[in-house]
């Protein structure tokens, strides 16, 4: 038995002996860590605070741009709708133009036929009657 109490004092004496390196190690950080430099619980608030600040500033910053160009947008929108109706417009009315260019040009062909048909039937009459006569005048 004299034995078992000698190995429970040892062991006791372990246990006390790192309880108390524990407490040693423990003491020693905290010393670091309060004299350390640097900044307080209340200037790292301050500096939270402040960015805080900084970026509300900024996002109603962004939101008074988005309005903006939300209301440009519109804007823009409405003129591209004036301009694609303007070019419709103008579409239809150089359609009416070649429809009419392509009539005219018809008609000239037609015409030009018919006049080289005269000049023919002109020629045909001159070599079979002679010239023609003159024609009566008018009294105006």
């Amino acid at each position: 038995m004299a034995e078992s109490e000698g190995m429970g004092a040892l062991a006791g004496y372990m246990l006390g002996r790192a309880s108390v390196q524990q407490d040693q190690f423990i003491e020693s950080w905290s010393s670091r860590l309060r004299r350390r430099s640097g900044p307080t619980f209340e200037q790292l608030t301050h500096e939270l605070l402040a960015q805080r600040d900084t970026l509300n500033s900024m996002v109603a910053n962004l939101r008074e741009k988005l309005e903006h160009s939300s209301r440009r947008e519109g804007a823009l929108v409405a003129e591209l709708s004036q301009a694609r109706s303007d070019y419709e417009r103008q579409q239809a009315l150089t359609k009416q133009w070649q429809d009419f260019g392509d009539k005219s040009e018809a008609n000239y062909d037609e015409l030009k036929a018919w006049a080289e048909k005269a000049e023919v039937s002109l020629k045909q009459y001159r070599a079979l009657y002679g010239p023609l006569p003159d024609a009566p005048k008018s009294s105006s």
